[in-house]
């Protein structure tokens, strides 16, 4: 009776998340498109670009709830990627760094960012911000222009809103002297950057308030039939399988990501053989197996997709850097700072927020051997006969079977159990039996009948290896490995600390960027936000961005002097 109520309630609850998806995507507003707001647009060399997303509704110009995730891409003046990215969207908005390295070339660059769902309705679909980089190491292709020839205004051009107030404690700091800066503003997510100004030329960043209007104008999206889903729960890795002479419809596919909590999944395949695997639980291996689950197997192929790449060839990028002679010394200046910021590295490196490990789909084992507990067997019938009490194993001239004890007599209703290695699933038991067993650190067991996607097992046994590092000796069509692109981790941006005796730490502190919080709530209330500044002298900037939860943009800047 249990096996029915749990197979009632597996679909049923499938069935649920199908409707509540359908339900989703059939709405009106099923548009989004996708802001950024970065701490600059013209970097030198060793310097670190830093953006937040904000993916919106264009109907009612908040978060957006389809995409889970969203793809951001640093684009050359060649039309070509240099960098590209994924991001995990919560509640519409997501944040992330770019490193410009010195190999990227002196030039104008296309900062871009978009969801599948918004390729889904065009290529061209996705938001763009210039972005300059400047290489004080290599040759300028375009020459510097003389003084006279400067553009008459180059610092960023923007309407403050008074519904943002933006105070400091002081008007000049010191070096090394902590600033307080207490903020108001409507409640909404924001982010906040003080970083330092200069002359060197700043493209007009587009903010919020025009992003509305540019996107007011096409703001339904077009659902074309045939076309991915939207990743709205997690990643999507999609794929189908071939045949020269069966029928691709309903065979199980299986995908495994290895890691120490593996990400293990079963589905079907529609009509045409097509696939969907839908990782949830944010894995952090890039590594994917993905093989058919039959035991017909060797008659497929699996053929994976490619993710939908948006359309480059209508970028029109600015002719030239339009920087002057006048800028060479704070070029000069930032280079060498970057220089030494980047020599300690090590000593100033953000520091990622801890991964929840997730659960592997079984929750826990009724019944888990650690190997080493026990006299060790050199051969894995050993193992199962002398350790193993629940497990057993046949030998005949078709190979090996392997059963549960407790459910011999219901094989037939139940099928055979699930077999894994490190999150691997083991189709042919030659290869299990010809495992040196030494290299098996534990044995999990669940000794009952389990529903998984859409098989039935008479329970499963899972294999770990010492290392984590099995690989299928078998490399046939209907097995295919993939690197996947990864989202970024959560950050900890670097904020020293320089009260009581850190003020005198005689680590040099060249940081032109004093503070980053990406992530900045506000509740209609005064928040304070803290940093100190660095040996830099000059004019910093502190910039609040965001959009309120009523769907409302604002921006806001104050300057203050550090001597």
């Amino acid at each position: 009776m249990k096996k029915y109520i749990f197979l009632l309630f597996s679909i049923v609850l499938n069935l649920g998340v199908q409707a509540q998806q359908t339900q989703i995507l059939n709405s009106s507003d099923t548009a989004e498109r996708i802001f950024i707001a970065a701490n600059a647009t013209s970097f030198i060399s060793g310097e670190t670009l830093y953006c937040k997303l904000f993916c919106i509704n264009p109907v009612e110009y908040i978060n957006s709830k389809i995409s889970n995730i969203a793809y951001v891409e640093l684009i050359g003046s060649n039309k070509k990627t240099v960098v590209r990215q994924k991001f995990y969207l919560q509640d519409g908005t997501a944040d992330g760094s770019i490193f410009i390295p010195a190999t990227f070339e002196s030039g104008n660059y296309k900062l871009i960012a978009y969801t599948q769902w918004m390729l889904n309705e065009s290529a061209t679909n996705f938001y763009q911000m210039d972005i300059t980089v400047i290489n004080p190491f290599a040759v300028i292709k375009n020459p510097l222009n003389p003084a006279s020839e400067k553009p008459a205004s180059t610092a960023q051009v923007a309407v403050e809103k008074n519904a943002i107030q933006i105070k400091t404690d002081k008007k000049t700091y010191a070096a090394r002297e902590k600033a307080i800066i207490n903020i108001t503003a409507p409640e909404g997510h924001f982010m906040a950057s003080i970083r330092k100004i200069d002359g060197i030329l700043q493209k007009k960043q587009t903010i919020a308030s025009e992003f509305h209007n540019a996107i007011s104008a096409n703001n339904t999206a077009t659902i074309k039939s045939g076309r991915p889903l939207p990743e709205l729960r997690g990643e999507l890795v999609t794929g189908h399988i071939t045949s020269k002479n069966l029928d691709v419809k309903n065979k199980t596919v299986a995908l495994t990501i290895r890691e120490k909590s593996f990400e293990f999944k079963l589905v079907k395949t529609d009509a045409a053989g097509k696939f969907t695997f839908m990782l949830d639980h944010q894995p952090l291996n890039p590594e994917a197996v993905i093989q058919v689950f039959e035991d017909n197997r060797s008659d497929f192929t699996v053929v994976l997709d490619e993710l939908q790449h948006p359309d480059l060839s209508q970028l029109n990028f600015p002719a030239g850097l339009n920087i002057s002679a006048s800028d060479k010394e704070s070029i000069e200046q930032r280079s060498i700072a970057a220089q030494i910021e980047n020599a300690y590295y090590n000593r100033k490196k953000d520091s990622l927020q801890a991964q929840i490990v997730t659960p592997t789909f079984y929750n826990s084992f009724e019944k888990e051997y650690i190997l080493d507990d026990y006299t060790r067997f050199p051969t894995v019938r050993e193992t199962i006969t002398e350790i193993l009490k629940e497990v057993d194993y046949s030998k005949n001239r078709k190979g090996y079977t392997v059963f549960l004890r407790n459910y011999t007599s219901e094989i037939d209703v139940y099928g055979p159990p699930l077999i894994l290695i490190d999150g691997l699933p083991v189709q042919d038991l030659n290869e299990l039996f010809d495992f040196p067993a030494n290299d098996i650190k534990k044995v999990g067991i669940i000794n009952n009948g389990y529903i998984y996607g859409p098989k039935t097992f008479s329970g499963v046994i899972s294999f770990v290896t010492k290392n984590n590092d099995y690989e299928p000796k078998i490399n046939a069509g209907y097995i295919s490995k993939t690197t996947l692109l990864r989202p970024l981790r959560q950050k900890i941006y670097y904020n020293p600390d320089y009260s009581g005796d850190n003020k005198s730490i005689r680590i040099p502190d060249y940081r032109q960027q004093l503070l980053w919080i990406p992530d900045l709530k506000t509740e209609h209330q005064e928040e304070t936000l803290s940093c100190y500044t660095s040996d830099v002298t000059g004019t910093f900037e502190i910039t609040i961005e965001g959009i309120t939860n009523g769907g409302e943009a604002y921006f806001a800047t104050k300057t203050f002097e550090v001597k």
